[in-house]
């Protein structure tokens, strides 16, 4: 039986000032996932569009039988263009899509792609290619979240060329020029909060511990890394009944990782224990010093625990990025003076500055009338967040409106938002802060 070519598709990210930053873990772990079951069955390649503009696209991409992506709001649009030009060139091939934007808009799926896979993918595109191999393909697949993990291999990073999978720069400071990757350990965020997109909220599965430590080995083994930005919504878990094991399976890799935490529920213990298994950096999700802003978004903020977090960090020497949004409901009139002071009295070592934008997923997209907004943007492209990467002059691009009067008092105006963050970007340059 001759094998069924298959082409995963990496969208260009061209909204990422540096794409190659963040590896396409989700295409690695499916395309791993495809060959542990069906072996020679499928010929198996992903194909990278990072770093190509889109007229070069469809010259970079071969004939296959089947043609797979994963994709987010921000590339929906990218990828609808692309399919329209491969049926062209390849009128057989099939064109199958998952990733977080079609479960929430499966009417966009449907309307470009011949199948769609709804929720985590592992179960789903076992059975969709078993129905390719009998001629039985259905237009939507469901999955819900995988429960147990111990069945996922290490994803293989040979579908990419080591140019692409390691690079320098995503630490700080003396770890600057270390060799590093990005991971992803865990899945699922326990938390709720009204602003974020993550479609996996309640819970947290993780890896198996001790396939943590054999995946860091393989990289170093194999790739010569030294360095690691871990992409799980909580690098330092909370609690101890799994912060312990998991960094504990991090510290036996002997390795350098920066990771995301909670800007509270991090004891002091967990911070030594992160620090001794090789943390460098913390990107600490603050997003406010403004406790009532983050009341109205579900994730109650109690600044004085907060700031005992960032000097427990400060103690033991792990470095402090801080996440920050501008325009969030409730904020004061002096929210950029403010901000600016608390960066410097805790030392703060870079800010991920974001601007409000209400996300498709997130409580504040599906009903904005409670978060006093309105008028928010049909148009895919232009849920970005952050802005400046590529031109220090761009200009944020508001997704909508406050209304003038709210349940917590008058809303901000556009132009009002979008002055603070110019502002906030430009102390971030100018200063001895990283933007």
């Amino acid at each position: 039986m001759k094998s069924i070519r298959v082409g995963f598709i990496n969208s260009s990210g061209s909204y990422n000032a540096e794409p190659f930053r963040n590896q396409p873990l989700t295409i690695i772990y499916l395309l791993t996932y495809l060959e542990k079951y069906f072996g020679e069955k499928l010929e198996l390649s992903l194909i990278d569009l990072r770093g190509l503009p889109e007229n070069e696209f469809v010259s970079h991409i071969p004939e296959n039988d089947i043609f797979l992506y994963t994709l987010t709001t921000l590339d929906f649009n990218e990828a609808e263009r692309l399919v329209q030009k491969l049926r062209d060139i390849y009128p057989i091939a099939k064109h199958i899509s998952g990733g977080p934007h079609i479960p929430l808009f499966p009417q966009d799926g449907g309307r470009v792609f011949d199948a769609i896979a709804l929720g985590e993918g592992e179960n789903s595109i076992i059975e969709l290619f078993n129905d390719i191999f009998n001629s039985e393909l259905k237009p939507i697949y469901r999955q819900g979240p995988l429960s147990d993990l111990q069945t996922i291999p290490i994803p293989s990073r040979k579908w990419l060329p080591k140019s692409s999978v390691v690079i320098q720069g995503l630490l700080n400071k003396e770890y600057l020029k270390h060799n590093g990757t990005s991971t992803l350990f865990s899945r699922g965020c326990p938390f709720d909060c009204h602003f974020c997109s993550n479609l996996e909220k309640g819970s947290v599965r993780y890896m198996p511990y001790e396939t943590i430590t054999q995946e860091i080995e393989y990289l170093k083994r194999e790739y010569g890394v030294n360095a690691l930005a871990l992409k799980d919504d909580n690098g330092i878990p909370v609690g101890r009944r799994f912060a312990r094991p998991w960094l504990e399976a991090i510290g036996k890799a002997d390795i350098k990782w920066r990771g995301q935490s909670r800007a509270t529920g991090v004891t002091e213990d967990m911070v030594k224990l992160a620090k001794d298994s090789g943390c460098v950096e913390i990107a600490v999700g603050l997003e406010t010093i403004t406790p009532e802003s983050m009341d109205i978004l579900n994730k109650p903020l109690n600044l004085t625990e907060a700031k005992k977090y960032l000097l427990t960090l400060q103690k033991h020497e792990i470095g402090i990025r801080i996440h920050i949004i501008v325009g969030l409901p409730g904020e004061p009139e002096n929210v950029v003076d403010s901000t600016l002071k608390f960066c410097d009295e805790f030392g703060v070592n870079s800010v991920l500055l974001s601007l409000l934008t209400p996300l498709p997923g997130t409580a504040m997209y599906n009903n904005p009338s409670s978060f006093g907004m309105k008028n928010i943007t049909k148009n895919w492209d232009d849920f970005r967040v952050a802005f400046g990467s590529f031109d220090a002059n761009e200009k944020p691009k508001m997704t909508f409106e406050y209304e003038k009067e709210t349940s917590w008092g008058k809303g901000k105006s556009s132009e009002e938002i979008i002055d603070n963050y110019m502002i906030l970007q430009e102390a971030f340059r100018e200063g001895s802060r990283k933007f």
